[in-house]
């Protein structure tokens, strides 16, 4: 930190409103004014922080394009002699991408009294999960491949000249810092060329426990160039259709040693002024789980809600007595307050004393009354009129689609919008009603497994509401859809706070993309408990013979390669983990395929 001890630095942890340059230049503008009067040497605002970051084809949109470009004019314009500002942004250039339009790049404009001091092309640009960079930005590699040079000749250092004086600087954008990834590692050669602070500007998601992986690459980058970084991420929610993702800033400051000795806390929203000679190392913070996942969930549900105009932002819950819809309730409750929240409790005649009384309860214990609207005459009548026979699928989803026309008609009659409950691996498997219980405004718990579902519930109780809202027998109960006599869900989710066997079945599935093979070769090496961390004897429990785990392996890898057609066209699934359904995880209808050593492997063990 030599050279840079009286260094004003301005974290601009700004939530950005994605397709709207507009409304973002007028907040920059305003922060760039009052850091001035501040006395900042350097303002520096998140990666693509005008036009937003996931905003699909409105790239190709060259009349919004140019008006980016009119904003990023303006920001510069306003910008005082006394304040350099850094900021990421997209530019157009001469030539065209790939996509035979116009050239873009996702930038870092830096700038000062006016004028454009330089600008700086991200280098790597991600092209796995719901990233989609370079179908439509130019990177500095696709540069250099271009004008037959090496990436790091395009790398330049900026000698910024600040009140605490001048600074060689290297600006790096987001994915250059994940230099483990990638052939090229863009950071070190800004070192080598003389920068003595790193800058990066970036719009990286959040994900349950990614913060964790980010503090250790950047740690490891800041320790190998012993160079201090300055980390600055923007805040609030940006979607592709299909999956909600949620911004969470946590901005941080590494000296050389990587040691942090500045962190923004997760989602808040706003500048803080830091002198980096007053900086010291950070306690580590230990990691609550629990809670990051609910406030990631809580932040993505507030944010969608936020969108709808005041007058809609009312939430109808069918609330069955179920531990998915109780934490949906409570989350409902939590963001809105009761008096915006409807529940609706629909009984039939499979529905249990226990569920109906479970669901009183906790509509009770959150302050919300609930409305019973018994299926009984409609059902009946619609399994009349078209020959149904009761305890038969055709009658279980009549029932779920009628659930689901209540909740769509109350939510229409208040102006508001109605939830899909499921969680993960009712998703995965197609365990719901196409038109019923697979329908709703947003899916909040869509990329959870049940253990984590049951976790929030009981972080609910702990730590959101300091007393118990969802009763322990809902959390602890074997799932049940109740929609033939004594059903239950045919999964194993572990009981009560194990890990469930087709829960890890899943993540191993989604997240680690598995397959049966797979499976079946660490079953076949007595390894696969402690591969999906599972309690010693679940497989034994569950699956007294070879031929037992077999049979389940092969009916789930059924289930989820046939259960497509329904996830595609679930409402939209807020990213939590790894790899959520959705874009995030990019699906075909495909048959069912096993592999020739997986044939061999079970002809060899299905005895």
């Amino acid at each position: 930190m030599e050279g840079l001890k009286d260094l004003k630095i301005a974290l601009a942890q700004m939530k950005v409103v994605p397709g709207r340059p507009d409304l973002n230049a007028d907040y920059m503008i305003g922060e760039i004014s009052s850091a001035s009067k501040r006395g900042v040497d350097i303002l520096i605002f998140p990666e693509l922080c005008v036009p937003g970051y996931l905003i699909a084809d409105k790239f190709e949109d060259a009349d919004f394009i140019r008006d980016v470009e009119f904003f990023n004019r303006q920001i510069i314009d306003s910008m005082p002699a006394n304040l350099v500002v850094i900021f990421g942004t997209v530019i157009t250039s001469a030539g065209k991408g790939e996509d035979g339009r116009q050239r873009m790049h996702n930038t870092a404009i830096i700038a000062q009294g006016g004028n454009q001091l330089g600008c700086v092309v991200k280098t790597l640009q991600p092209h796995y999960r719901y990233f989609d960079d370079d179908k439509h930005l130019f990177s500095a590699r696709k540069i250099a491949e271009e004008e037959g040079c090496k990436v790091k000749d395009l790398l330049k250092i900026y000698n910024l000249k600040t009140a605490a004086g001048e600074i060689p600087v290297g600006i790096s954008i987001c994915e250059d810092l994940w230099k483990d990834d990638y052939a090229l590692n863009p950071a070190a050669t800004l070192v080598e060329k003389g920068a003595k602070l790193l800058i990066a500007i970036s719009a990286s998601p959040w994900g349950w426990q990614k913060n964790r992986k980010r503090h250790q690459v950047v740690k490891k980058l800041a320790q190998e160039n012993n160079v201090p970084i300055i980390y600055v991420n923007n805040t609030g929610c940006q979607n592709n259709g299909d999956n909600i993702i949620n911004f969470d800033g946590a901005s941080t400051i590494y000296d050389n040693s990587g040691n942090i000795i500045h962190e923004v806390e997760s989602y808040f929203t706003g500048i803080q002024d830091v002198v980096l000679g007053n900086l010291k190392p950070i306690p580590e913070r230990l990691p609550d789980d629990t809670k990051e996942l609910y406030l990631g969930i809580r932040t993505a549900m507030k944010e969608m809600l936020d969108m709808l105009p005041e007058k809609n932002r009312q939430i109808v819950i069918g609330l069955s007595g179920g531990i998915d819809s109780a934490v949906v309730a409570a989350l409902s409750v939590d963001i809105l307050g009761p008096e915006k929240v409807h529940l609706f409790n629909i009984p039939y005649e499979y529905s249990s004393q226990q569920t109906k009384k479970m669901a009183g309860q906790i509509a009770s214990r959150l302050g919300v009354g609930l409305q019973i609207a018994p299926l009984q005459e409609i059902v009946d009548l619609k399994a009349q009129q078209r020959n149904v026979n009761k305890e038969t699928l055709a009658h279980q989803n009549i029932q779920a689609r009628t659930r689901m026309d209540i909740l769509a008609t109350e939510a229409q009659k208040i102006g508001g919008v109605f939830t899909c409950n499921a969680n993960k691996v009712e998703i995965a498997f197609g365990y719901g009603t196409i038109d019923g219980d697979m329908r709703g405004w947003l899916v909040p718990l869509g990329d959870l497994v049940k253990r984590e579902v049951r976790q929030i519930a009981q972080h609910i109780n702990t730590n959101v509401f300091n007393k118990e809202i969802i009763p322990q027998e809902c959390i602890d109960q074997i799932p049940s859809a109740e929609l033939v006599k004594n059903q239950k869900d045919p999964f194993d989710y572990g009981y009560p706070t194990k890990r469930g066997y087709h829960d890890e079945w899943i993540r191993a599935v989604t997240e680690f993309r598995w397959n049966p093979e797979k499976f079946l070769e660490i079953y076949l090496e007595n390894k696969l408990e402690s591969e999906l961390k599972l309690e010693p004897e679940t497989l034994a429990r569950l699956f007294p013979a070879p031929k037992d785990f077999i049979d389940d392996l092969e009916r789930c890898w059924r289930l989820f390669n046939n259960s497509f057609f329904k996830r595609v066209q679930a409402p939209p699934i807020i990213v939590a983990s790894r790899r959520a359904f959705g874009r995030d995880l990019e699906e075909s209808i495909l048959p069912v395929h096993y592999t020739q050593r997986y044939l061999k492997l079970r002809r060899q063990t299905y005895v």
